[in-house]
């Protein structure tokens, strides 16, 4: 068999060899291994590996069971990884598995273990070994072992490298802070298992769904310049007429209240229809990564503040978390929805499940981007002289129109419709209060002549019989004749935004007569 063998000079069996690799490690172990030994490996022709268990001066580390695992787990050896591989020690598997976890991988098909001696190599190396099939190397090898996150990483730091990994990958995404994050993964043992564990699937991102409608998107986080803003951009690039831009922020060693300053700054300045905001973004955030009191994040106070900016600004939050104790808190805040960054030990969603979740959630965004001028709309009546004072009339007003957003912006059956009625209803009090007689139509052409508007006449036509034909359960024989050309059967956002428009103006001019009273 052609025999390759991986040592440190600390042992006899190399005059046995044609091919062998000597190894002198760095402090990046894993980066060494798949560098220094795998490069090479994929350059000889071998069939089969023997490797010293320990390849350092200090015995005790055994950095040979690591790259044991290194071989097994590197898709780019292709067949090579399925080897048999000969693990040469001077200690029993007893105590190997007592001074070492990874020594649980002798209990795999295809590996073996010999004393470091030449009668042991000579009564072994005759052996007529084959290598390990694709179900065994399932089997018997990858279903039997465990590889657990490095001590130094978080979970967040880890949910955040491997869903980047991922979104890139399936994706196809370049970028060098790309390039970085998937040189890490591709070396280091915790991550090489992840993957042969979830495999990205080759179709990638055939059938992934696309955002259809436009709009303004802001995104902000404090991993941005790492990779996700590349990622972000080249999904939303892809998509018709979006306008997508990351706020570029140094996060690093600032408090929360210069973060909200110039979060709040941009956030007026752009005037965005969605928001993905991460739920993390400063230092404080992540020394409790278990923290349940979701309230003391700086996602949701950036939340809260945008919101008070325009409630009609929608909000898609980013996190890392897998602990759905806070993920289900975060519906009790005004959000359009979450995305995960994938964890590792999350398998109840795909990569492509996960970007399919996005187009919708972004696509229902846009849809409600409506909303900002709802609000902005309602705000600038309520802010009328009035409804400032204690008048029994106007605050009689202020109620219905203090429900129209809120309405809107529910979930529930035909707010549209409800709005509708809400906004007639207001016509109806004010033609009430100025004594106007005659059908609806002309009471509120009164109403809006009385105040100096005119050509207003259509709309008032539209909503008078998109009302009647409401009431009337959209029976069209119960409709004046005049209604044929000016029923809107189904009112939309735009209709309402014009409707509301007109009872503004309204109020705006009713407004200005008191002032000069």
């Amino acid at each position: 068999m052609k025999k390759l063998l991986i040592h440190n000079d600390n042992t006899n069996l190399v005059d046995s060899f044609n091919m062998s690799i000597k190894v002198v490690f760095s402090d990046d172990i894993d980066r060494y291994i798949d560098e220094n030994i795998i490069t090479k490996l994929e350059q000889e022709d071998f069939n089969i590996i023997y490797i010293k268990d320990n390849l350092s001066s200090n015995y005790l580390e055994l950095y040979g069971l690591r790259v044991v695992y290194h071989i097994r787990l590197s898709t780019q050896l292709k067949e090579k990884r399925f080897v048999p591989i000969v693990i040469v020690s001077d200690i029993d598997e007893i105590v190997l598995n007592r001074l070492e976890p990874m020594a649980r991988i002798l209990f795999t098909k295809n590996i073996f273990l010999i004393k470091n001696s030449k009668e042991a190599f000579d009564d072994f190396h005759d052996r007529d070994l084959k290598d390990l099939t694709p179900k065994e190397y399932q089997n018997s090898f990858l279903n039997l072992i465990n590889i657990e996150a490095p001590e130094n990483s978080t979970s967040h730091n880890i949910a955040n490298e491997w869903a980047m990994y991922r979104w890139a990958e399936f994706l196809k995404v370049e970028s060098r802070a790309i390039h970085s994050n998937n040189n890490k993964i591709d070396s280091m043992l915790y991550f090489k298992y992840l993957l042969a564990k979830n495999p990205i699937k080759r179709d990638r991102a055939i059938g992934c769904k696309r955002v259809k409608n436009s709009g303004k998107i802001l995104y902000i986080d404090d991993e941005w310049k790492s990779g996700w803003s590349d990622i972000f951009e080249s999904y939303f690039d892809k998509s018709l007429d979006i306008d997508f831009e990351t706020f570029e922020y140094e996060f690093k060693d600032k408090n929360i209240f210069r973060v909200k300053i110039d979060i709040q700054k941009r956030v007026k300045e752009y005037n965005p229809d969605l928001v993905i905001l991460d739920l993390r973004l400063i230092e404080n955030d992540h020394k409790n990564i278990n923290r349940e009191d979701i309230s003391k994040y700086t996602g949701i106070q950036i939340l809260e503040d945008i919101k008070n900016i325009n409630q009609g600004i929608q909000v898609l939050m980013l996190t890392a978390t897998s602990k759905s104790v806070i993920l289900d808190k975060l519906y009790e805040y005004d959000i359009l929805g979450y995305i995960k960054k994938e964890h590792p030990i999350d398998i109840n969603i795909t990569t492509k499940e996960n970007l399919n979740k996005l187009a919708d959630l972004v696509d229902k965004g846009f849809d409600k981007s409506y909303l900002k001028e709802i609000w902005n709309i309602q705000n600038t009546i309520l802010k009328l002289d009035l409804f400032k004072k204690d008048d029994e009339f106007f605050n009689k007003i202020k109620l219905e129109i203090e429900t129209i957003f809120e309405i809107l912006n529910s979930n529930i059956e035909n707010k549209i419709k409800f709005t509708l009625i809400t906004i007639f209803k207001i016509f109806e009090i004010l033609t009430e209060k100025y004594n106007l007689t005659g059908n609806e139509f002309s009471k509120i052409k009164s109403l809006f002549q009385n105040n100096g508007l005119e050509d207003y006449d259509n709309n008032i036509s539209q909503i008078v019989c998109s009302r009647n034909f409401l009431i009337h359960s959209g029976n069209k024989n119960k409709l004046h004749n005049s209604c044929q050309d000016s029923l809107i059967e189904k009112p939309n956002q735009e209709h309402i935004l014009t409707w509301f428009k007109m009872l503004k103006k309204i109020l705006q001019n009713i407004d200005e007569k008191k002032k000069n009273v």
